[in-house]
Parts: structure tokens; C-alpha cells; sequence
């Protein structure tokens, strides 16, 4: 469809987040106006998550890609992406944040995958929660009823569970509760402190009701994000098998899988202590900590905190990541299972981001375009082959 340029490049300012107040109104405003519009910015939207933070495409000289978007700014005049040649293009919109070529997106992606695409659909808002007198409770259905834990009343929402909301004070021992995210789920939690616990599929986090004495300490096995309300007085602590995690007030997201070969500590704000032994690492923002599970071996490093972190804001982000790695991660949310048939295939890197509710076919699809792999899905299991 024809678009003006000053509409391309208002789009391009609400992609990435630089519109006014009034041009957003505008942009809402062409939304309405035909349903076409909609349908053509879904289809850019969906190319911008795919492509926000990929690096390299088809192995395209990005020096030539710069020419081509400065050359595109000097002359201010509208050109079809599939005017210019495939390879320019597919750079170009890499580095505006657009991968795909809009106009081409359904004739280039694969038909293999898409149309097998609804078997296997995205995760959801579901957990179970264990009381302390071993009592389950299904989460994630639907509203529900108050929780009472001892007379403690736990808000029962759809896709959370608040303990912030005290009426009355626990007597005796701490009283623990535990927290369950099955595979294709994810889950939030409001600790009794007010402190924001994002949980990952397969993850399971246990807690007291109330915190009480100097500390503050949960335990994880899995991952999550955790922001915490700050208290200098009673230190926040995150336990997992391998490390503590010890915080103020902060923001940082800690995965700590029983079977992956690492335990990862990401920081997006504030300031945490790892203590793992004799280890004791002070993390500053866009610093990570990762240890080698079997030698306990480990380095901090810099990161783009948001290829961690994105997962729990609805977006699946890989940067240059293993096929092996990306199928677990995957695996986790869509609850399937990746079969290589060849080892060579899990070596494989791909670098991409995808809202993680869409189904996994159009996923695949996507990985497919851009890597030397097909995938066959068969019920729950991710047959990866060569091309």
C-alpha cells in the first residue's frame, strides 16, 4: 500500500519511542482511519521485534548498509524496499530496527513451519501456590477468592498474588509458602515487603508469609526478575543452589536452572553482592555475573541488560545465542522439546527478538529465514534438521 514519507518516519518514531504526545495522537488517529493501516503496522511491528537487536543479516557489509540509510536521509524521498536490492534492504531495515521487507513478509518466510504453526502455542499466566500446611492452590485461571494463609489474606488476581496487603501480623514460627511456574508458564509475585517477584516457566520460589529478624531471604531454583523494595536495614537475599544473591534495593534478574551448564546474575539498577564460597563480587548496573555450574568458575562482564531481562515485558530476546540454548529457552515457554540431527546444528548462533505470544510456527519461521536450519514440528517435539 502507498504511504507518505512523513507517515514512515512518524512510524519509525513510535517504534522507537521518540513521538510526541501529539504525533502519538496522529499515529492513533491514521490507526483508525482504515483498517489497512492497522494490518500494515502490524505486519512493521512484527518485523521490529524480529529485528531489533540482530547484528548481522545474510552476512551484508553493514558499511555498505550505513551508506544506503545516509544516502536515504539526503534525499528524503520515499523508495520501496523491494526497489532496492535484497541485501541493502534486509540491512538498512536492520539497522532502522525492521528486518523483514514489509511488503515481501508473507512471500519470504517459509510456508514449511507456518503451516503447522497452531499446534504449538505460547505459554501463559499459570502457577501453583503451596500453602504451608502442604494445601495447593491452582493460580492463573481466573480471579479468585482471597487466599488466607493463617489468617494472613493473599490477593488472588488473574496473572498475580500479592502478600502486601497486611491486616493482620503473624504469630510464632515463620510460616513459608512456595510458589510453582510449570513449563508454558509465567507468574507474578508481590512479597509481604512489597518487593516484585517476575517468575520464568519451570521455576519455583520459596518465601515467607511475612519476613521477620535482619534479613530478607527467598529461595530460587529457575529464573526471575526481581524488583526489590528498598530497606538498608534488613538486606534482601536471593539463595539458589550454587550462590546468594544479597541486595538493598534494586532491580536484576537471577537464573539459576538445576540442568544448565551456568548460573547467571544480571543487574539493571541499584547494586547486589554474589557470594558463592569464596567468591564475593559487588555487580554494578549492566554488569553480569555468570558461573560454570560444574567448576564454578566465573567472569563479570558488561551487557545489554535487555537481551536478559525482556522476557518478562512479553519479548523473547537472543543475542548470538546457541540453537542448542535457544531451543531450551524456547522449550521452557511453549512446552516442547528440540530434537538436532546433527550436533554441529546446536552450535548454530542466531540473534533476533520475538514477542513471546505468538505462536511458536511463526517463531520458527522467522529462524528459519535466517539460519541454515528447517524445524519440523511434530506434537511437542522440534525436529531440527540442515538445509
Amino acid at each position: 500500500m502507498a504511504i507518505s514519507d512523513y507517515m514512515e518516519d512518524l512510524i519509525y518514531r513510535v517504534l522507537v519511542g521518540e513521538a510526541s504526545v501529539e504525533e502519538r495522537e496522529e499515529f492513533e488517529a491514521w490507526l483508525r482511519e482504515n483498517a489497512e493501516h492497522r494490518v500494515f503496522f502490524e505486519k512493521i511491528e512484527r518485523a521490529w521485534y524480529t529485528g531489533k537487536y540482530v547484528a548481522r543479516w545474510k552476512n551484508v557489509e553493514m558499511s555498505a548498509a550505513w551508506k544506503a540509510v545516509e544516502h536515504r536521509k539526503e534525499q528524503r524521498q520515499r523508495r520501496h524496499f523491494r526497489r532496492i536490492g535484497w541485501s541493502v534492504a534486509a540491512s538498512v531495515a536492520v539497522l532502522i530496527g525492521i528486518t523483514w521487507l514489509v511488503g515481501s513478509w508473507e512471500e519470504e518466510i517459509p510456508s514449511s513451519v507456518v503451516a503447522q504453526s497452531p499446534v504449538v502455542k505460547p505459554g501463559e499466566a499459570k502457577a501453583r501456590l503451596v500453602l504451608s500446611s502442604g494445601f495447593e492452590v491452582e493460580l492463573g485461571c481466573t480471579n479468585g477468592d482471597t487466599i488466607r494463609e493463617k489468617g494472613f489474606p493473599i490477593l488472588n488476581g488473574k496473572e498475580y498474588i500479592d502478600y502486601s496487603k497486611q491486616e493482620n501480623s503473624l504469630q510464632g514460627d515463620v510460616v513459608y509458602n512456595e510458589l510453582i511456574v510449570p513449563s508454558g508458564g509465567e507468574y507474578r509475585l508481590v512479597l509481604a515487603d512489597r518487593t516484585v517477584v517476575y517468575m520464568n516457566s519451570e521455576s519455583r520460589l520459596k518465601y515467607p508469609v511475612m519476613f521477620s529478624g535482619k534479613d530478607r531471604m527467598v529461595e530460587l531454583e529457575g529464573e526471575a526478575y526481581f524488583e526489590v523494595s528498598k530497606d538498608e536495614v534488613h538486606p534482601f537475599i536471593v539463595r539458589t543452589e550454587r550462590l546468594d544473591v544479597m541486595v538493598l534495593g534494586t532491580g536484576f534478574n537471577v537464573m539459576a536452572y538445576k540442568q544448565d551448564p551456568r548460573t547467571e546474575v544480571t543487574l539493571v539498577k541499584g547494586k547486589v553482592d554474589v557470594k558463592s564460597g569464596k567468591i564475593n563480587e559487588i555487580l554494578t548496573p549492566s554488569r553480569q555475573f555468570v558461573m560454570n555450574n560444574e567448576n564454578c568458575e566465573y567472569e563479570v562482564k558488561t551487557v545489554n541488560v535487555a537481551t536478559y531481562v525482556d522476557w518478562k515485558d512479553g519479548v523473547l530476546n537472543f543475542d548470538g545465542m546457541p540453537l542448542e540454548e535457544l531451543g531450551d529457552k524456547l522449550g521452557r515457554w511453549y512446552e516442547v522439546k528440540f530434537f538436532f540431527t546433527k550436533e554441529s546444528l546446536k552450535r548454530l548462533k542466531f540473534s533476533g527478538a520475538f514477542k513471546k505470544y505468538n505462536e511458536i510456527g511463526y517463531i520458527l519461521s522467522l529462524i528459519e529465514a535466517m539460519t541454515d536450519v528447517t524445524f519440523k514440528i511434530n506434537k511437542d517435539v522440534i525436529v531440527v534438521n540442515e538445509k
